[in-house]
């Protein structure tokens, strides 16, 4: 008897925002090794990776025109500018606007087309942004340790999800601890999100979609670090590739 090959779905990867204004080395470097980290850790759940190449409105199209999903990688930190915010934190480092921009057009017209859409770090920070939500320009210390600072950057610490979103129904209902590396973090939510992922200091730490049609998961900690939980990784990133290939058998439908 023969098998049909299961459906190899098309990922789409933001550019990583690496470099920029007040530069630390350190960082960017960091930021690339996890971009590395994250390709692989998706192709595992049996999906295909590609890269938005460029910046121009025709570079997002012809990556988006081949995506099943969309995946926000982590990097430096927003651009104020872009939420409105009038002062700007003296310890604020690796903002490049350029990418910004890109990335907010990528949330929209990710979701204009319903892509799945899973973000990471940064990427979180920057679907709350596009949605109109603001930011934490940086956390003051407080019980729980966002950030190991430096190159050793990913500390671990626990997160409580809440019940009936779509992280307790991968992960289960109560607290899971997660991998994480962040000095910023949502602040006032965006619209169509939902905070389902908490610190026990109360920092927001993932926010969900709370259109249906249009799945999104967005996730301040890094499952893609090498140290992080290989459950989280198959968890997470398998989530994307099984609203990928949804996707894709939706679109095709709409073919017929």
């Amino acid at each position: 008897m023969t098998t049909t090959p299961e459906y190899v779905p098309t990922i789409v990867l933001s550019k990583a925002s690496a470099g920029g204004d007040h530069e630390k080395p350190e960082l960017t470097a960091l930021i690339h090794g996890l971009e590395a980290s994250m390709k692989s850790a998706i192709e595992a759940t049996g999906a295909r990776v590609i890269s938005v190449d460029g910046f121009t409105a025709a570079d997002l199209d012809a990556a988006l025109s081949q995506a099943d999903g969309v995946v926000l990688l982590g990097g430096g930190d927003v651009d104020p500018d872009e939420y409105g915010a009038t002062e700007r934190h003296p310890k604020l480092y690796n903002i490049d606007r350029t990418t910004d921009r890109v990335d907010i057009e990528l949330v929209n017209q990710a979701t204009e087309r319903r892509l799945p859409l899973l973000a990471i770090c940064r990427g979180m920070h920057i679907v709350n942004v596009a949605r109109g939500g603001t930011l934490i320009q940086h956390l003051e210390p407080s019980a729980v340790v966002h950030s190991g600072g430096g190159v050793d950057a990913m500390v671990d610490h626990d997160v409580t999800l809440e019940p009936a979103s779509q992280l307790s129904a991968l992960y289960g209902d109560g607290t899971m601890t997660i991998r994480s590396g962040h000095h910023q973090a949502v602040d006032v939510v965006g619209a169509g999100l939902t905070a389902t992922g908490r610190a026990a200091d109360g920092v927001v730490e993932a926010v969900e979609s709370t259109d249906p049609t249009s799945p999104l998961i967005a996730v301040q900690w890094h499952p893609e670090d090498d140290n992080a939980s290989e459950r989280d990784r198959e968890l997470l990133f398998g989530w994307l590739t099984t609203q990928a290939r949804e996707f894709h058998a939706r679109q095709s439908e709409v073919a017929v």
